[in-house]
């Protein structure tokens, strides 16, 4: 997928988004739930149609748009589009000068070396799609967990 900059027409933020912000992104606004690795041209149209339903973080309207990056950047926007996979906050130039493919920030790697950091895909109802949460079930002795589908109405597991 070619990277498309998210703008946002009331504030002015901006941002460079690659396939896995994109994917991030088309996930938090609930879109691409089960599709695990998409298709590059549909992630690259549903990505520009769901734009104006994205929040912006600079002003918290929903008024983004997306378009496709033309392909001569100059040498300091391509450091832009990295952000950290974990934080989204952008990664340092510096790290990226070491370290050119690198994916997190230096405080988000450190916590995952040392355990700190817990990486875990969320989990899909498998009839609805929505959100799977672990509750503890009630009563004494052992504690026990249930998977609970979050939709409405909630499906049985």
């Amino acid at each position: 997928m070619i990277p498309f900059e998210l703008l946002c027409s009331g504030c002015g933020w901006r941002t460079v988004s690659g396939r896995d912000d994109a994917i991030a992104r088309l996930r938090l606004i609930g879109l691409l739930r089960r599709q695990r690795e998409p298709d590059d041209e549909l992630l690259a149209e549903l990505f520009v149609k769901s734009a104006p339903r994205m929040t912006c973080p600079g002003c918290k309207e929903k008024q983004l748009f997306a378009r496709p990056v033309e392909e001569e950047w100059d040498d300091g926007d391509w450091q832009a589009a990295v952000l950290c996979e974990v934080c989204r906050q952008p990664i340092p130039p510096e790290r990226l000068e070491a370290i050119p493919n690198a994916r997190r920030c230096a405080a988000c790697q450190s916590k995952a070396e040392t355990g700190g950091l817990v990486e875990e895909e969320p989990e899909f109802c498998p009839q609805c799609g929505a959100l799977v949460e672990l509750r503890v079930s009630r009563g004494g002795g052992i504690t026990r967990y249930k998977r609970i589908c979050t939709g409405n109405p909630p499906c049985r597991l």
